[in-house]
């Protein structure tokens, strides 16, 4: 008899538990008060148009092939990407500037603001690609159950190069001096909430990320990548209820075993 297992909202989180505990075999219940998954990356559609209404970027492709390998599939099985190029506009107080995903213009780019730039842009974005590799194979990987996942050799004899005691704003200082630049090296550490003054500079993976990596979009509009997670869930036997909130998990002798909702009972 195979255990079960109710996850309360179906965003990105909710559907990727959903569809490995579903392969480990267990019999797997999704619940969402929307009517539909995805939670901040739902959809609105109107007259005839569809929008995103949560995110809309999409960088690190390798995570999401990464996602659909575990499970015999690929990212093409269910969605077509494009790369942007641009890769998006950015706007200073009496200009914008299209910043091109072809890395040779890029360097120009950096050149035309910044004497030196370009040859500077190098060296950053080569010691952010060992910060990438380092940060999402030895640290975002790791399943997050014990501290000692973390004691890992590689990341040790490496941490020195992780930056972790300094903030990207003064890391980004070190290599640029056009506030333009600077700008723009700063602002992808505002996707995670925080402010490059306080957060630090082994989020320059992020640079890596964004102008190596590159922006891309799924045709269709993010939605499409909840609906291959969703339907990737549904493959391995996961269940949906939409509609429904959960009001109550009923605890008893410190398991869950019920969970309540404005209409029904699991």
């Amino acid at each position: 008899m195979s255990k079960k297992m109710i996850i309360i909202g179906a965003g990105f989180a909710g559907l990727s538990a959903a569809a490995f505990m579903a392969k480990a075999g267990w019999e797997v219940v999704v619940m969402d008060k929307n009517e539909t998954a995805g939670g901040r990356a739902k959809q609105l559609k109107a007259e005839g148009f569809a929008f995103d209404m949560g995110p809309s970027w999409y960088w690190m492709p390798d995570v999401f092939e990464r996602f659909f390998e575990q499970f015999g599939k690929k990212v093409s099985d269910y969605y077509s990407l494009v790369r942007l190029d641009p890769s998006y506009r950015v706007y200073w107080q009496n200009e914008s500037t299209d910043i091109p995903a072809d890395y040779k213009e890029l360097r120009n780019l950096f050149e035309s603001i910044e004497r030196g730039s370009a040859k500077k842009l190098d060296r950053y974005l080569k010691e952010a690609f060992a910060k990438y590799k380092i940060g999402i194979q030895d640290l975002v990987y790791k399943p997050g159950q014990s501290l000692t996942e973390f004691l890992d050799w590689n990341v040790v004899k490496n941490s020195f190069r992780l930056d972790v005691f300094t903030s990207i704003r003064s890391h980004v200082s070190k290599y640029f001096q056009d506030p333009r630049l600077k700008q723009l090296m700063e602002f992808p550490v505002l996707f995670l909430g925080a402010l490059p003054q306080n957060t630090p500079a082994l989020y320059s993976l992020m640079n890596y990320a964004d102008m190596v990596g590159g922006t891309w979009y799924p045709k269709g509009g993010m939605f499409e990548v909840v609906k291959a997670m969703q339907a990737l869930a549904e493959e391995h036997g996961v269940q949906f209820v939409f509609g429904e909130e959960a009001k109550e998990i009923v605890i008893e002798k410190g398991k869950a075993k019920k969970v309540i909702t404005n209409k029904n009972e699991y």
